[in-house]
């Protein structure tokens, strides 16, 4: 999964997703139709709404908006993951936006939705699905060995500790695989993977476990 990076903007998840800004046009669906059933393993969910004000209290441009990843389940296909009412983090760019009742959905595979994350909790409370791992980061280091400052996004480490794990990857027969690693492993991961989180001063990464190099002892 590609990582979602770019300027650190505050979304109404509560943290800071590191992403790029991008406006989609929702397909409006016409008033006749009361509800959108989705089908295969896919799930519809109604998106949390978009900060309108800075937290000093001024008014953002629509285009300056930042664009939430997460909202409650509304809508179910043939899924095992999710069940109605979970509030997700997705994948920001995946799905179909869908616009219902004047309210903002997107139409997502079971496969985008990163984990579950109750309202208010904290992104250290989320709980992956599948395959994916979520990790604390590690805190990047002000200065090399040598007293060289280190000021560049090149320079952040990729390792962290482990700190929830999903339930595993299914295969073509439906048999899921537990993860190898373990909550609280310290691990090193590959650089660009994941999508990543900041909550205040810690930065979280929720990849899947294929992206895990190295479990460090």
């Amino acid at each position: 999964m590609q990582a979602l990076r770019g300027s650190s903007l505050r979304s109404s998840t509560g943290l800071k997703a590191r992403s790029s800004t991008a406006c989609r046009a929702a397909t409006a669906i016409p008033p006749k139709f009361k509800g959108v059933k989705p089908a295969g393993d896919r799930v519809l969910v109604k998106v949390d709404k978009e900060e309108g004000k800075t937290q000093g209290g001024v008014l953002l441009p629509t285009v300056a908006q930042n664009k939430p990843t997460a909202g409650a389940v509304v809508g179910l296909g043939d899924v095992e993951l999710v069940k109605s009412g979970d509030r997700v983090v997705y994948s920001k760019y995946a799905g179909t936006e869908l616009a219902i009742g004047g309210d903002e959905h997107v139409l997502l595979k079971e496969e985008d939705v990163i984990g579950v994350l109750p309202s208010g909790d904290k992104i250290a409370k989320l709980q992956p699905l599948g395959d994916r791992v979520l990790i604390k980061c590690a805190q990047a280091e002000g200065k090399t060995a040598g007293g060289v400052l280190l000021t560049t996004e090149s320079d952040k480490p990729t390792l962290g500790e482990v700190v929830a794990v999903g339930s595993g990857k299914k295969d073509a027969d439906g048999k899921v695989t537990a993860p190898n690693v373990k909550v609280g492993a310290t691990v090193m991961y590959s650089k660009y993977s994941g999508t990543e989180f900041e909550e205040g001063d810690d930065a979280f990464i929720v990849i899947r476990e294929s992206d895990v190099l190295c479990e460090l002892a």
